[in-house]
């Protein structure tokens, strides 16, 4: 009898998760900072409305106090994943569930957020005025020129 090998089996459930840094996603493309995961999370999309009107607000006040003009901002946080939910005494099968609300998953060295049109000294205390609200570890990231 021929015995299971879950690595060389081509229909395996579970993906293997890599326990590497994304090298694809992890530098600043667009603006001059940016602030970026160090460890794997799930985000509601509750949590990612109020992280985003968080840094709008500390932005805006932000904008009041510098003279460089109109800071832009690129969010990377997208809710792309429905989680669906049955009541717990519904017996085997009947399907899936209604989907309750939406998530996204967060990489270790995946962008959060960049930001343009800042002093570093303003984007610092900005960025880590936002820190606190999250719940995972994250890293101030700047572009060298």
């Amino acid at each position: 009898m021929k015995r299971f090998n879950p690595k060389n089996n081509p229909t395996r459930q579970h993906k293997v998760i890599k326990k590497n840094i994304n090298q694809t996603s992890h530098l600043a493309k667009r603006g001059q900072f940016g602030l970026r995961s160090l460890e794997y999370k799930q985000i509601d999309i509750k949590q990612v409305n109020n992280i985003k009107m968080k840094i709008l607000k500390e932005i805006k006040v932000a904008e009041k106090k510098t003279s460089l003009g109109k800071i832009k901002v690129w969010f990377y946080m997208q809710p792309t994943k429905a989680i669906t939910k049955l009541s717990p005494e519904t017996r085997m099968g009947k399907g899936k569930g209604p989907i309750v609300s939406h998530c996204c998953y967060i990489r270790p060295g995946q962008l959060i957020f960049e930001l343009s049109n800042l002093s570093k000294l303003k984007a610092f205390e900005l960025i880590s005025s936002v820190q606190n609200s999250f719940s995972f570890k994250t890293q101030f990231l700047f572009k060298f020129y």
